[in-house]
């Protein structure tokens, strides 16, 4: 026959002591290993912390000791709706084609070579005679200007 009811009991007893003690153990293990966890969850925040705030530390004195760029300069002395302008009327002229004689520019067959040198060097002169005539009408003014100036004091 099989073992007696006592002897099963016994037996049920022995395993419940012995698996009560690795329970505990296991129970006490996990709780070291949750401590452990948490210690190091405080450790890794606070290094990011650090971090975190020694790159943003490093971003502000970098902007505060660089030298301002040509743009930064032009927009702190300008009026703030004079910088956003130019963007204003970009966004309400509508599309334009530019056609020169029966072609779109920048459409069509490609320009020889020679094309291309005519249409440099006619650039090229069109710029000249232009800051030529510029100069000449600053000049002028400034010339009217002085003489202007010296009649009213004389």
């Amino acid at each position: 026959m099989g073992p007696s009811s006592d002897q099963i009991e016994r037996q049920i007893a022995e395993k419940r002591s012995s698996m009560e003690s690795k329970i505990v153990t296991l129970r006490e293990r996990g709780e070291r290993q949750l401590e452990r966890a948490r210690r190091t969850a405080v450790i890794v925040a606070g290094a990011g912390a650090v971090l975190g705030v020694a790159a943003v530390s490093a971003f502000v004195i970098y902007r505060l000791t660089r030298p301002p760029t040509p743009g930064e300069r032009a927009r702190r002395l300008l009026p703030s709706g004079a910088v956003t302008l130019p963007a204003r009327l970009r966004k309400r002229v509508p599309p334009m084609r530019l056609y020169v004689g029966d072609r779109q520019v920048g459409e069509g067959t490609p320009p020889t070579r020679w094309e291309w040198v005519v249409l440099q060097a006619a650039r090229t002169a069109g710029s000249a005679a232009a800051a030529t005539l510029a100069a000449r009408l600053l000049a002028g003014m400034a010339t009217e200007r002085m003489n202007r100036d010296h009649d009213e004091q004389g």
